[in-house]
């Protein structure tokens, strides 16, 4: 079971992934999650879920994974390249920050994908697309089209959001917290995480036009939250019921 989370910075996508994580681990039910650089990690219900965003160690770890996909060529047929390809960035830096991001991100969705088991994805396939659209040389709706008709689908899908100025704040906030050289290398900046915001919109009004499995959340309201701890469970227990030992899952194009 696949479920992604996506939407502007300052949404509560960190916030509702700890609460899915401990939801979840108090039902006994074995989570993994993937955020941001690192690949799938065990949840439970004891564990700070993910790691603090800040600090020169993150840094380091970004950058110690970043030459040997740089320097690497993606299968042309792999979603990661096919999404990369489909919108081209205006920024050459930003073009190298998301081949990692898409290359990393395919690789746990790819093994997510072949495993049993419940995977959260913090920021997933779709939260790339909303952040490529963001640098992206023409972005449009249909741009977007074309790029959800090969995606593969999650089990379930959360769009967080919240009011504009409620995100301003949060990430102004936020930033003041964080080393310069990490808001820098990593973070869009305000302005930046606010176009996004109207981007991952649209993304969510085509995402209900083409019928994919989406949850819409208010992340100004957190009790907005138990709806989806609810929706992760009931699905939980459907996959189970529908399991069998002869299944085989579907694959998708670059599988």
């Amino acid at each position: 079971m696949i479920i992604e989370l996506f939407g502007p910075p300052g949404a509560g996508k960190t916030t509702l992934l700890r609460r899915v994580c401990h939801g979840m681990a108090e039902r006994g039910v074995s989570v993994k999650t993937v955020n941001g650089y690192r690949l799938i990690e065990q949840a439970s219900a004891s564990q700070d879920v993910p790691e603090t965003r800040h600090g020169i160690g993150r840094i380091g770890r970004k950058i110690a994974t970043c030459g040997p996909i740089l320097l690497a060529t993606l299968p042309n047929n792999s979603v990661a390249a096919r999404l990369l390809a489909s919108l081209p960035l205006r920024s050459r830096t930003w073009s190298w920050r998301m081949k990692v991001d898409i290359a990393l991100l395919w690789e746990s969705w790819h093994i997510a994908q072949e495993s049993e088991g419940c995977f959260i994805f913090e920021e997933g396939l779709i939260q790339a697309l909303c952040a490529m659209l963001v640098f992206a040389r023409n972005p449009s709706v249909d741009a977007i089209r074309d790029t959800l008709a090969f995606l593969p689908r999650p089990d379930i899908l959360v769009q967080l959001d919240a009011p504009q100025e409620t995100l301003r704040r949060r990430l102004v906030d936020r930033y003041a917290q964080q080393p310069f050289l990490e808001v820098l290398l990593f973070e869009l900046g305000v302005e930046r995480g606010l176009r996004q915001a109207d981007l991952a919109r649209q993304v969510g009004e085509c995402l209900n036009r083409e019928g994919w499995p989406l949850i819409q959340v208010n992340g100004d309201d957190p009790h907005n939250f138990e709806k989806v701890i609810a929706k992760v469970s009931a699905g939980h227990v459907k996959e189970i019921a529908l399991a069998r030992p002869d299944d085989v899952r579907p694959r998708f194009a670059g599988t």
